[in-house]
């Protein structure tokens, strides 16, 4: 980071949400610390077809996998930065990334007071694009207990029918009937490396 404003006081989380939305990483408990995890790793895991729709005793079989989509009218069209720009003697730039083939109308900006190149800030509009488009569907499974060793914002890979899926897990229920009921996004580490110029 070559350099980063905070201007005012205020909660440690207000001032590490504009960190998080340059560079997407993921906050989690883990024991007694707090783990600051970036996104676009490796899946830690491979859960077989098998394994999903997990049940106590003799419950009925369910629904493996459940999918929640966001509307398109939802999602934003384009998103803008405003960013520091050393090459503008540190006078606020601003860069954007646009999706031309839907019927959303929505625009996101975000003001970062962080010093971005004109590049580096066209790569973060563009990622970010493409991460609420990639994040618009919520996905849920039910797992055994021998999944405990997940934690959320870890990868991991369905073996589904139709091919494997990548999810990045953003919540984990313990149920009383050792069951582990798991929120996710679906995952693709290749959003993370834009390819975009300023």
């Amino acid at each position: 980071v070559r350099g980063y404003v905070v201007s005012s006081v205020g909660a440690i989380r207000a001032a590490l949400e504009p960190l998080q939305a340059a560079w997407p990483f993921d906050v989690r408990q883990h024991g007694y610390t707090v783990q600051f995890v970036a996104r676009g790793g490796a899946s830690v895991v491979t859960i077989p077809a098998a394994d999903l729709d997990a049940r106590s005793g003799d419950a009925a079989p369910g629904v493996q996998i459940t999918t929640r989509r966001e509307m398109d009218s939802q999602l934003p069209r384009r998103v803008t930065i405003n960013h520091v720009d050393p090459d503008r003697e540190y006078n606020v730039g601003t860069q954007y990334a646009e999706r031309l083939v839907t019927p959303a109308v929505n625009a996101t900006v975000m003001d970062l007071s962080i010093v971005l190149t004109s590049t580096e800030a066209a790569g973060k509009a563009e990622v970010l694009l493409y991460l609420y488009w990639l994040e618009r569907n919520d996905v849920t499974i039910t797992l055994p207990a021998t999944y405990l060793q997940l934690e959320p914002a870890d990868v991991v890979t369905l073996v589904t029918p139709e091919g494997n899926i990548s999810l990045r897990i953003t919540d984990i229920n313990y149920t009383s009937n050792a069951l582990l009921e798991i929120k996710a996004k679906f995952a693709n580490p290749a959003i993370y490396t834009p390819t975009a110029v300023g």
